[in-house]
Formats: structure tokens, sequence, C-alpha cells
């Protein structure tokens, strides 16, 4: 009985100390989006499945699996991707309630990624600042 009584007090200091667990469903989840190149064109992948043509619809149909909330999305793009493409499939992600993803560049070679930042968006003129004269 004091064995039992030992290991209880000992657990409970060890849970007061640690703090409570979190659950399953407090976990932040993290959803890998790629863009990769093939021979037929660019090929969409969700967390390695195969999206839909539909990349929106596809990211709408499985909101449960990974709740806006509860998950960071990570979006790799290959080298031949343009920045309109990862302009675009950024946009889709928004728009499906994520946050903005943080976005890799990739080579054909898969040996390194850079990071590429997005800042937000500034007017642009191709005659330059109004007010200013020539």
């Amino acid at each position: 009985m004091t064995s039992f009584r030992t290991v209880w007090i000992l657990l409970l200091c060890i849970g007061t100390v640690l703090g409570p667990l979190p659950s399953k469903s407090d976990e932040t989840k993290t959803l890998v989006i790629m863009i990769d190149h093939s021979p037929t064109g660019f090929v969409y992948l969700v967390d390695k499945r195969p999206a839909s043509a539909d990349f929106l619809t596809f990211l709408n149909k499985h909101l449960s699996e990974w709740p806006q909330e509860k998950t960071k999305v990570v979006l790799l793009a290959h080298e031949q991707v343009t920045v309109a493409q990862i302009n675009n499939t950024r946009g889709m992600i928004i728009k499906a309630g994520y946050e903005p993803p943080r976005v890799f560049y990739y080579g054909s070679d898969h040996r390194a990624m850079v990071e590429l930042t997005f800042s937000p968006a500034v007017p642009f003129s191709q005659s330059g600042p109004t007010g200013i004269t020539r």
C-alpha cells in the first residue's frame, strides 16, 4: 500500500512540475505543399498526395484533416516554378483560410533550399512614383 501511495505522489508531483500534456487536438500540424516539376508539367502535392487540378477545391475538401487555426503551411517550389505561380499558390492557400505559408525554393538536385520571403504589396507604375518630375 505504501509503495502505491509513493508512486501516486511521485506521479502527481511530476504532473504538477511538467504541466498538462498537450492533447492530440491541441498540437499544431505542418501542412507541406509541393509544386514539383515532371516531364508532363507541374504537379501539386499536398502531404505527398497528388492534388486535383483545382488546388483550392482540394484544400477546402480536406479542411478537417488540417484545421486552419492549428495548421502551419510550408510551400516547396521547384526551381522551374515562376514567381507568378508561387504567388498564385500562396493566394489560394490564404483564400482557403490559412496563414501565409513559408515558401522554400529548391533545385532539381534536391540538395539545397532557399527561403523566399514576401513583403506587403506596393503600388507600381511604369512612369515611376507620383510627384516626381523629370
